[in-house]
């Protein structure tokens, strides 16, 4: 049943089976990771790994989907940051509401803001 659920909600029930202990840790990590595999939540995968092996050692794998995910943040940022900048400037976002004409092409237009 849970191949048909969407990650998000296999997860909290997870999490809601494990807290009632009715399965071992290890029935409960191996899900987890695979679940998490297809995720960006790398860092807490690598924890459960830790955690499910007793280890401080990680698979490959998990290193080099993490500095994916790591240089793909970073480009997200840096193409959010004009529009982030503009969001956090009360003065520009208090003359868009009285205007309906603001818009997106508006801001592409005089802000460079590529949505």
């Amino acid at each position: 049943m849970a191949a048909q659920l969407d990650r998000h909600l296999v997860f909290p029930l997870l999490e809601f089976l494990q807290e009632r202990q009715l399965y071992s840790e290890p029935e409960f990590l191996e899900p987890k990771i695979r679940l998490l595999s297809s995720t960006n939540m790398v860092d807490y995968a690598m924890d459960i790994h830790k955690s499910l092996h007793g280890t401080d050692d990680v698979l490959e794998d998990m290193v080099k989907r993490r500095t994916e995910v790591v240089s793909r943040l970073r480009l997200l940022e840096e193409a959010a940051a004009p529009l982030v900048a503009f969001l956090q400037n009360p003065q520009l976002v208090q003359e868009l509401r009285p205007d309906k004409q603001y818009n997106i092409h508006m801001l592409q237009e005089h802000y460079q803001m590529w949505l």
